[in-house]
């Protein structure tokens, strides 16, 4: 009887502390997956617009080598812009494409809106991650640069109608990444450029749904 009240008192413990420990783990979980649905919200020299809003369904995943997601953006005056990417390296790439362009139908071994799996698994262990280079239409294309964590935080999301606090990596770049090897999305990006000169807009994640 003794032992049987122990053993229930320790599973209450391991119940409880689990969600700290996956917390601090990095909470893997959400991961990327086919019919996967991601709002975003656009940020234009540092302002965030809940009123504009794009969207990005994933198509097909092989997470990490590979996934092909279609993409849908309002543009003021016009038809809504549209476009398909297929990036071929998830795992390993450092390169970062935010800007999208209407009717492309291209395989990229650039990354947006997601990071590569061991680019965050570097920041995690390291803080730092170097060679990442970030592209952009009259940018200075293609330097590279080393991402570097300022600070872990946590960040509001709305995953399949339920807010959740998540735990996340604000970087330099202008970087907001989320702290989850089977999901590094960055949650908000803030260009660094002026949008009329870059062609680049920035962005911050209102919901997720499966």
């Amino acid at each position: 009887m003794k032992r049987s009240l122990i053993t229930v008192i320790l599973l209450i413990f391991v119940s409880a502390i689990a969600p700290v420990i996956s917390a601090e783990s990095g909470e893997d979980f959400h991961p990327i997956r086919p019919g996967m649905k991601i709002t975003f919200m656009f940020i234009i020299e540092h302002i965030v617009k809940p009123e504009r809003l794009w969207s990005l369904n994933v198509v097909k995943s092989s997470y990490p080598e590979s996934l092909t997601y279609t993409w849908t953006r309002p543009h003021e005056g016009e038809q809504e812009l549209s476009g398909t990417r297929i990036l071929t390296d998830l795992k390993y790439s450092r390169d970062f494409d935010p800007w999208y362009k209407n009717g492309e139908s291209k395989a990229t071994k650039a990354t947006a809106p997601w990071i590569a799996r061991e680019v965050l698994k570097e920041l995690r262990k390291d803080g730092t991650a170097g060679g990442f280079r970030v592209c952009g239409a009259g940018a200075a294309n293609w330097i590279p640069r080393t991402l570097q964590v300022k600070e872990k935080i946590v960040f509001p999301l709305t995953i399949n109608g339920k807010t959740e606090v998540v735990h996340a990596l604000k970087l330099n770049l202008g970087l907001v990444v989320w702290n989850n090897l089977n999901n590094p999305l960055v949650l908000e990006y803030e260009p660094l450029g002026i949008p009329l000169i870059t062609g680049i807009t920035g962005w911050r994640v209102k919901e997720i749904n499966y």
